[in-house]
């Protein structure tokens, strides 16, 4: 069992998987941007709320909560929507004039599309390419040296892109 087949077992308990982004520019890792949520908010005496699909707004606005600066990235551009429980992303082109791309392929607007590991998004017209990748949650929050490539990054046929990471830098991000 491979550390993106199903969940990780650790001492008889199954562990969450969480879904990274690893962010690339001409071959280069940037950035990983790890798509998790806080723990739900409990009022005493209340019962925990469940969890369900996440939506994560991606644009320019400052309101989107991954914030992307680029010219040809529409204000409210695209939603990621997480089941991190069923390991399932997919995401939204918000009608956007310049378009998202799936692995080579334009999304049409308002059609939910769905990625799996290794796929890779492209945003408008930026040349930044951001590929999926599932980990335990124990390996996020674990990460010691933030300079190195994830490690099923590693594994895939892409060692010589990951061979040169001088920018990488890690994002928490939490969706409400």
């Amino acid at each position: 069992m491979g550390i993106n087949d199903e969940m990780e077992e650790i001492g008889g308990v199954e562990e969450g998987m969480m879904p990274v982004f690893t962010v690339l520019k001409d071959g280069r890792v940037l950035k990983n941007i790890f798509l998790n949520e806080p723990p739900p908010e409990q009022e005493q005496g209340s019962p925990m709320r469940p969890r369900g699909e996440e939506k994560i707004l991606v644009g320019r606005h400052p309101e989107c909560h991954i914030v992307v600066d680029h010219p040809s990235i529409s204000r409210f551009h695209l939603e990621i929507r997480v089941q991190a429980s069923s390991r399932r992303i997919s995401v939204v082109d918000l009608s956007s004039v310049h378009g998202t791309w799936i692995s080579g392929n334009r999304l049409q607007p308002q059609v939910a599309m769905d990625l799996a590991e290794g796929d890779t998004m492209r945003i408008g017209a930026s040349s930044r390419i951001y590929e999926l990748h599932w980990i335990p949650q124990r390996t996020a929050f674990e990460l010691d040296n933030h300079l190195v490539a994830l490690p099923e990054a590693r594994s895939l046929n892409h060692q010589a892109r990951y061979s040169v990471v001088n920018e990488l830098s890690c994002v928490l991000l939490y969706a409400f």
